[in-house]
């Protein structure tokens, strides 16, 4: 048949290649070791999707932890939610909760966490969302004693953080926690107390509903961005709390007594890996493949499609989609809009967009191990070149590639 697709074709950035490496994760509840080999985390059965078969980003420690949640009328809450994300109700019920911890040893994978910059008190309010079947976690803020977290986060991965005066230790049985924020004077101010004996929860249980959560969405750059967290399932107890104010609550005007959560949990902690954070949007929900959107207009993009699949490397699965198909849209439409409107070849991979030269480099790590050693090589070339050859080559297709007469691309 005819190809029916119109554009152009163009090449766009780095990843580096993930490399296999062990590592442990450590329950710091049981004191027990689980060694495993990472090109992913090991997908435990108590997991309720597959974490991605990457190395992760970020190890941390989420220590001394208290968790306040109130019920809240879910049109009080949907105000404070980007579109694109649905609450995610638990028996018709909406939840926000309130968390003073210590985040503990915070470094990137592979390098020791520095004293003074790694460990620091910090305060969430979060709320429980929903996205194409996947069930995690949304930042109202975060408030954290850390310049360097508040100003990279929000940069980083669009993470609401603002810079608290902020302390979480004990002080005889009790463990006191109080936040004040530089920038407006909202404070969280209280004491967790009288903890009861050490459980976990059980499936469709309101515990469960709270604790078990392993990706956390943000808007970031005007799209919506999912990051996948793995940890070990919660040990926690009931407690008590005396909280003296809440304003860093009732900032939010969601009609609730601030001072008195319906319900309380404590835990001691647990060890965190994090990944970065990708675009949420996908060509389907349990696809968790790369995907090359390409247009066909000049027979350039399905005769380099083409040439990929037969070059393809051991284990390695790229999927393909036209740029104007309906699913390449949907996820295209969610992008930044300096991306959105690029008019490019575009890469989705790792879950992170990567248009012209950078789309196009990377097209190699997919390929024999003979194709790959020119990824490093390909870098060298400066960016104005990439773009000099990318702009030649898009203007001047017609006259080196025919309009194919029957589309050979294939779409999966």
């Amino acid at each position: 048949m005819p190809c029916p697709w119109v554009h152009c074709c163009a090449l766009y950035q780095p990843c580096s290649m993930c490399a296999m490496q062990l590592f442990l994760v450590n329950d710091v509840q049981t004191g027990a070791s689980r060694g495993f080999v990472m090109g992913a985390v090991r997908q435990d059965g108590h997991l309720p999707f597959p974490m991605p078969d990457r190395p992760f980003a970020i190890s941390q420690e989420w220590r001394e932890l208290t968790f306040m949640h109130w019920k809240v009328d879910p049109e009080r809450l949907k105000p404070h939610l980007p579109d694109g994300l649905g609450i995610d109700l638990f028996n018709g019920e909406a939840y926000v909760g309130v968390i003073p911890f210590v985040m503990k040893n915070v470094r990137p994978r592979g390098l020791p966490s520095v004293p003074g910059i790694s460990t620091f008190a910090e305060f969430n309010v979060r709320t429980y969302v929903i996205k194409d079947g996947q069930a995690g976690v949304f930042f109202l803020t975060l408030d954290a004693k850390s310049l360097v977290t508040c100003f990279y986060a929000p940069r980083a991965y669009g993470l609401p953080y603002r810079y608290a005066k902020a302390k979480v230790k004990y002080e005889g049985e009790s463990l006191q926690w109080r936040s004040r924020r530089s920038s407006d004077g909202a404070e969280l101010i209280g004491s967790t107390s009288n903890k009861g004996p050490l459980q976990s929860s059980d499936s469709n249980t309101l515990e469960h509903y709270f604790f078990e959560r392993y990706c956390l969405y943000t808007e970031h750059q005007g799209c919506i961005r999912r990051a996948y967290v793995y940890h070990q399932p919660w040990s926690f107890t009931e407690a008590e709390v005396n909280l003296e104010s809440n304003s860093l609550l009732e900032s939010y005007n969601m009609g609730l007594d601030a001072l008195s959560p319906d319900l309380i949990h404590y835990s001691q902690g647990l060890l965190v890996k994090t990944w970065p954070i990708e675009v949420a949007e996908k060509i389907h929900v349990d696809d968790r493949r790369d995907f090359l959107f390409l247009d066909g207009d000049c027979g350039l993009c399905h005769r380099l499609a083409t040439f990929i699949d037969k070059r393809l490397g051991k284990g390695k699965n790229l999927g393909y989609r036209p740029i104007l198909d309906e699913d390449a849209q949907r996820v295209i439409q969610t992008l930044p809009t300096k991306l959105r409107d690029a008019d490019s070849v575009y890469l989705i991979r790792n879950g992170k967009p990567y248009i012209r030269s950078a789309a196009g480099i990377r097209c190699v790590l997919y390929m024999r191990w003979y194709y790959k050693m020119w990824f490093p090589v390909l870098w060298l070339i400066p960016l104005p070149l990439r773009n000099i050859g990318y702009r030649l080559i898009a203007r001047f297709r017609h006259k080196f590639f025919k309009r194919p007469s029957e589309c050979l691309f294939r779409v999966d």
